[in-house]
């Protein structure tokens, strides 16, 4: 049974937004039976817990492949996009950081799905002013399939239906503000982060499938010079280059579906 295989929104010539299912064999979309009812990956998400046993025993190295189809950002739109910041001992260090695990907890913050989020083969649109140093992370995304608060640790794993990989793209020069009305407003990370087209998503592969995503390896490439090589147990992320007009980036996660995005800028009305 071909359980290889990932899943994305896509848009088909002639009908609305709908949900198909890329085979990694030969990267064709295909559309389980169970899932043609559904228009996007965000609807199927909402009756995750129903169609994941069936996703589960699905064979789809015999279905048609659909034509003409062109995907779009996979999670398309999700109600909130939460990113964690300084998740890296390593990543910590190179900031000039200290990692105290005892006491170490995440620092969360958000950015609007509606704006930031693209798809696999979108542009991410840059500012055309090397004053905002734009670069990059690759990262690996974790996709909620039943919602909830308060989960004990142990039982969060149940509520993840799945991973991709993501591009985490950041104008360094909106980071950190040089003139601030108290320190604790220095750091704009949504600000930053928040930028159109700075989350780039891929494809979203089952999490029955990733069976220990604390040990993938990650990788980011920037016209096809490995930028990043690491793991999701110990990540490491140079800094110090910026993205430019033309370039390409490629993330790569073990097991799950690669990421490439090209780079165009956006020329800023003030210099028009």
């Amino acid at each position: 049974m071909s359980t290889d295989w990932s899943l994305v929104t896509c848009r088909v010539p002639g009908s609305d937004t709908d949900i198909a299912a890329v085979r990694r064999a030969d990267g064709s979309l295909v559309v389980p039976d169970q899932l043609r009812r559904y228009h996007g990956l965000i609807e199927v998400l909402g009756d995750w817990e129903q169609l994941a046993g069936s996703l589960r025993a699905t064979d789809v190295s015999g279905l048609a492949p659909v034509t003409g189809a062109t995907t779009v950002a996979s999670v398309h739109y999700p109600r909130k996009l939460l990113c964690v910041g300084a998740n890296y001992r390593d990543h910590i260090a190179e900031m000039g950081g200290e990692v105290d695990l005892g006491s170490w907890r995440p620092f969360f913050f958000v950015v609007p799905p509606t704006t930031t989020l693209i798809g696999d083969g979108e542009s991410i649109v840059i500012p055309d002013d090397p004053a905002m140093m734009v670069d990059w992370e690759a990262e690996l995304a974790v996709v909620i399939g039943r919602g909830g608060r308060d989960i004990a640790p142990a039982e969060a794993g149940g509520h993840i239906a799945g991973y991709a990989c993501f591009s985490d793209i950041t104008a360094r020069g909106l980071l950190r503000r040089p003139a601030a009305v108290a320190e604790a407003f220095r750091w704009d990370w949504a600000g930053s982060k928040s930028l159109d087209t700075f989350c780039p998503i891929g494809a979203v592969t089952p999490a029955w499938m990733v069976p220990d995503p604390a040990r993938l390896s990650v990788r980011c490439l920037v016209n096809g010079v490995v930028k990043q090589d690491g793991s999701t147990s110990d990540f490491i992320s140079p800094r110090g280059e910026r993205l430019a007009d033309g370039d390409e980036v490629r993330v790569e996660i073990s097991g799950l579906v690669p990421l490439v995005n090209p780079v165009a800028a956006r020329v800023l009305a003030s210099s028009q």
